[in-house]
């Protein structure tokens, strides 16, 4: 079996994946988002990373990197476990919405973002323990990092026009209720590999890998065994 290599989304650390990953019997190491410049630099930082074929799992911004990175270094990838991302470029309106982040960020804190933005696009209610856990992760990646994940999100050239292939088996995993990254993006996910399987979470939201972890290494497991166990049988 592959190692897996686990990509955290914009502001979340290991934590966020860590109740899914303890889950599953694999070697398994997370990689936070956030050192190199640019996107293309961070692509290039992870591919030095592996010295072996791996499974990429990402959440949100995570997923987008690995898509990246599937697309840049196919050699580097074994399978890829998409968490609700999407291959889109960014969006218009998108630059605007996260310097409204960043001058928060820099002005009150990482935790007063995650409480008055990121809570909310979540979609969280107001008494959700997951507001305390959001703001413990903003804290721990810090302002650095998060400049430079709002950086890739930013200028992230996008894998459907023109529409890549990927040559890898591929999951995506995505919540009904999202508002960020809805189930049509992680269908055109599913719509760049022919070896592509696309379940979808009906109550959930854009953190459903923390709300609902066991759902989520279930269907994990469920990949692997089709892809990876099966044939090393």
């Amino acid at each position: 079996m592959p190692p897996l290599i686990a990509l955290p989304g914009t502001l979340l650390d290991a934590r966020s994946l860590a109740p899914a990953l303890q889950a599953l019997a694999l070697r398994s190491r997370t990689v936070l988002l956030g050192e190199a410049e640019t996107l293309d630099g961070e692509v290039q930082r992870l591919a030095a990373l592996a010295n072996e074929p791996a499974i990429w799992l990402g959440h949100s911004l995570g997923g987008i990197v690995a898509l990246h990175l599937a697309a840049s270094h196919p050699g580097l990838i074994a399978g890829l476990v998409l968490l609700a991302a999407n291959a889109r470029a960014s969006p218009a309106g998108g630059a605007d919405r996260r310097q409204a982040q960043w001058q928060l960020a820099q002005t009150q804190g990482l935790k007063a973002l995650a409480a008055a933005k990121l809570a909310p696009g979540y979609d969280l209610a107001p008494d959700d323990p997951l507001h305390t856990a959001l703001a413990e992760q903003a804290q721990s990646v810090g302002l650095r990092r998060f400049e430079r994940q709002l950086r890739y999100a930013d200028r992230r050239p996008g894998l459907l026009s023109p529409r890549k292939s990927l040559h890898c088996p591929l999951l995506a995993l995505s919540g009904a209720k999202d508002l960020l990254c809805p189930p049509l993006q992680s269908d055109e996910i599913a719509g760049l590999s022919m070896a592509s399987r696309h379940v979808s979470l009906p109550a959930g939201g854009h953190l459903f890998p923390m709300q609902q972890p066991i759902w989520v290494a279930t269907h994990i497991q469920n990949f692997l065994d089709q892809f990876f166990l099966a044939r090393s049988a």
